[in-house]
């Protein structure tokens, strides 16, 4: 999106839905959308600057900010792909810096865009730098995957963040799908010469490390506790003389299929008790029911959603009054 306002500017919504979904359909979802939004104009774009009245209206985005923030809700701006599509896979061409589609000139332009457009919004907190990096397929793409060229790449991206916006969190994902930190807050080395000292950058009390999980395979809780320990959630505290760093750490990215046996299957439940002794923020994937499209395919279903088909009801409710609900009271508490 900000790659198409530096390039001629933005498309408005509903060209965009066409484009996506042909015409009838994406007619049809505009449509909706002007219902249920009836202060937005036909003419729409996805970030755009309207001087009606001489007042200052980012439409899209501010809309979902401002709304967030009258139902008390904090904003994080997560940057997933730099090419839409469904994430993430090892052969997407978004999986590292330099990758097919990850230009990283773009990437840190963005970056800086985007926070500098937040300081509007009085609920943006946070934002992270990258979803899930990975070593690329191809070889050629994925030979400098590794801690030397994370390093230089993220910070430079928490550059163009801080710069712009000095007052964010900024979340720094790790290696292997967001599985692998140890090497951030650890006295291992991340290359030649090279140590995350966060005292040394401007932003440094402003990092917030950040995990994904989905291993469903190990159904030990010790031995699940142990590997997440090992590989993140040591940098809370100095519990280990590894750990030369502390840093503040969030859970991402969790989920399960919403369906009663698995809520109660060793995955949920591990997580259920683990998370909220850690005192730790969590975040559980995903609310949503349905998308417009995924994968090419229009309305398709999301069985891990929260939210039903329509997004209106919980679809497996004993997996919210059962089983989130009381791991949110769990996290409050401590």
């Amino acid at each position: 999106m900000v790659d198409d306002i530096y390039h001629g500017g933005d498309k408005d919504i509903k060209t965009a839905f066409i484009e996506t979904l042909g015409q009838k359909n994406g007619t049809a979802v505009w449509k909706a959308v002007l219902k249920h939004n009836p202060s937005f104009s036909p003419n729409i774009t996805r970030l755009e600057i309207s001087f009606a009245k001489a007042v200052l209206i980012w439409q899209v985005f501010d809309a979902i900010a401002n709304e967030c923030a009258k139902q008390e809700l904090y904003v994080h701006l997560d940057n997933h792909v730099s090419k839409a599509g469904w994430c993430c896979n090892d052969d997407d061409g978004n999986a590292w810096f330099g990758d097919e589609y990850f230009n990283t000139t773009n990437w840190k332009r963005a970056l800086g865009y985007m926070a500098d457009h937040g300081k509007t919004w009085p609920n943006l907190m946070s934002m992270a730098l990258r979803n899930e990096l990975r070593r690329p397929s191809d070889w050629q793409s994925g030979v400098n995957a590794n801690w030397n060229t994370w390093y230089g790449n993220m910070t430079s991206g928490a550059d163009a963040i801080h710069k712009a916006n000095p007052d964010l969190l900024i979340f720094f994902s790790g290696l292997g799908y967001d599985s692998q930190l140890r090497q951030i807050f650890s006295d291992d080395v991340l290359g030649k010469d090279i140590d995350f000292d966060k005292s040394k950058l401007a932003y440094g009390n402003k990092i917030v490390l950040e995990v994904h999980d989905y291993d469903m395979e190990e159904t030990n809780c010790t031995i699940k506790e142990a590997k997440l320990t090992k590989n993140a959630f040591a940098a809370l505290g100095p519990k280990s003389p590894q750990v030369k760093t502390v840093f503040p750490l969030v859970m991402s990215e969790w989920g399960f299929a919403q369906q009663e046996d698995q809520y109660r299957a060793p995955f949920a439940s591990c997580l259920r008790a683990f998370l909220p002794e850690q005192k730790v923020g969590w975040m559980t994937w995903v609310l949503g029911g349905s998308y417009y499209v995924r994968s090419g395919v229009q309305d398709m279903d999301e069985p891990w959603g929260l939210l039903d088909h329509a997004w209106k009801d919980w679809r497996c409710p004993d997996c919210i009054e059962k089983g989130l609900a009381p791991m949110v009271n769990a996290t409050l508490r401590t």
